[in-house]
């Protein structure tokens, strides 16, 4: 198994956990912050999302650029 196909395994392992991360953060914002909160809760949505959803579509694209190189070669 080549370092290539290690490290887009490994960035598919991190886009999972970002997306698991997202389901659990929101949970707790739903929870325990939004019934406090002024802001409305598509505010916490969109600001998750953005810390985590984004950077999971980030590394789940690179991780397939990744797998394609690999197995052109």
């Amino acid at each position: 198994m080549s370092k290539r196909r290690v490290f887009a395994a490994f960035l598919y392992v991190i886009a999972i956990i970002l997306v698991v991360g997202f389901g659990f953060r929101l949970w707790i914002d739903y929870t325990v912050h939004y019934p406090y909160g002024s802001a409305p809760f598509y505010l916490y949505v969109i600001e998750r999302a953005i810390d985590m959803l984004i950077p999971a579509a980030i590394c789940f694209a690179v991780g397939i650029a990744i797998k394609r190189r690999t197995v052109k070669k």
